[in-house]
């Protein structure tokens, strides 16, 4: 017996027809919801050349991207390991806008490396994406869009989180560390390591001058953002106008979030999730019951585009649908069932397509002692065919 060569690849599955029904089911909410809110859905290719692939903040993927030769060209190929790389491309070599464009998107992606911890290695990712606007409006739609996503696939106590890396970035620069320096530092608080992180400040001595209050309380911008933003307006302010920038920006949105969505984020100031990706705010929504699980993640990535000829700033988020399934509900994804008989009758063929022109689902059968009990079944009565339980 060698039934183990039919398993798929570890993190590589496939999803069953209860499964399948219930993604298709939200896959088509979702992209409706955004497609009446103006996004217009582009579908990149599956798999192109890594010139293009990797290009830019797309080097980071690298190590992800499953890759093969072009035996037309000889060139690398590799499979897309995510997506907004490829909408980036697009906008920038193929649509090219002169002003707001809202996008999204929805298809599976391929992971090279296997990590549980972070789901399957076959993502189906769906998306938004805006380009053309810089200011915090575009941050609010898109965090407004990602929230109301959730909120479509009733999950229950959503949650949110909140930073942005300019922040640390601004006072990397503002302290004139030099590369090797802000590397160190970054590594050091996206691992949060607190001890290491008062070894680094004790090394700096007197550089860090001025802004040494700002680094030593940095750590402990955390927690609601209301409470943080007012215990960080007085550290930061006369430091730079784009710190105060980044500050007045994260007030607006966590007001806005909070009489609108009536969400309070909690707000981490050194968070740098994505820090060599993402340009300014970062956010991210969850699902809180026995254990925390995330639904959606995104932030602004202004030079995405860049490596591509053409800049414009972005903002967007992604969902891995797959990674959900679990924990979305079946109410609302099947289809009330009628079962039909394979009779050769032009009135019943019409009833048929009747039924499913209104959004029941109508399975032929060949022997009647095949149909579940309590079925639904069209019977003939006075040469009308009607639904009847059988």
């Amino acid at each position: 017996m060698q039934q183990d060569i039919w398993f798929t690849p570890e993190g590589i599955e496939d999803l069953l027809p209860e499964q399948a029904e219930k993604l298709e089911f939200y896959r088509q909410g979702l992209l409706n919801a955004l497609k009446l809110s103006g996004y217009q859905q582009v579908l990149p290719p599956i798999a192109e050349f890594t010139d293009s692939l990797l290009t830019g903040t797309g080097r980071k993927l690298a190590l992800d991207t499953c890759r093969f030769t072009d035996y037309e060209t000889g060139r690398m190929m590799g499979v897309r390991a995510d997506m907004t790389p490829q909408v980036a491309r697009i906008v920038s070599n193929r649509i090219k806008p002169t002003g707001i464009l809202r996008l999204c998107y929805v298809g599976e992606v391929l992971k090279s490396r296997n990590n549980k911890a972070k789901g399957s290695r076959s993502p189906i990712q769906l998306g938004a994406e805006l380009f053309g606007h810089s200011g915090v409006e575009s941050d609010i739609e898109i965090i407004d869009m990602m929230l109301n996503c959730a909120r479509l696939m009733n999950l229950p106590n959503l949650q949110m989180s909140l930073g942005h890396v300019g922040i640390v970035q601004q006072l990397m620069t503002l302290a004139s560390l030099s590369d090797a320096e802000q590397l160190e530092l970054v590594d050091i608080l996206k691992r949060k390591a607190l001890p290491e992180y008062q070894s680094w400040l004790e090394g700096q001595g007197d550089k860090l001058g001025q802004f040494l209050n700002a680094f030593q309380v940095l750590p402990e911008l955390c927690g609601s953002a209301e409470q943080v933003i007012t215990k960080a307006k007085p550290l930061f302010s006369g430091l730079n106008s784009e710190l105060e920038q980044a500050l007045t920006n994260l007030e607006t949105l966590t007001a806005y979030l909070m009489t609108t969505q009536q969400i309070e984020p909690h707000l981490d100031l050194s968070d740098l999730r994505g820090f060599q990706y993402h340009t300014g705010v970062i956010f991210a929504c969850y699902t809180v019951t026995d254990t925390a699980v995330i639904i959606a993640k995104g932030g602004r990535y202004d030079q995405v585009c860049a490596a591509f000829g053409e800049a414009h700033p972005a903002t967007g988020f992604s969902i891995d649908l797959r990674s959900l399934l679990d924990h979305l509900s079946l109410s609302g994804v099947a289809l009330r069932r009628v079962f039909a008989p394979m009779n050769q009758d032009a009135a019943l063929y019409e009833t048929i397509n009747k039924l499913r022109v209104e959004g029941l689902q109508v399975v032929r059968f060949y022997e009647g002692e095949t149909l579940p009990a309590n079925a639904a079944v069209l019977i003939e009565q006075n040469g009308c065919w009607t639904v009847k339980t059988h």
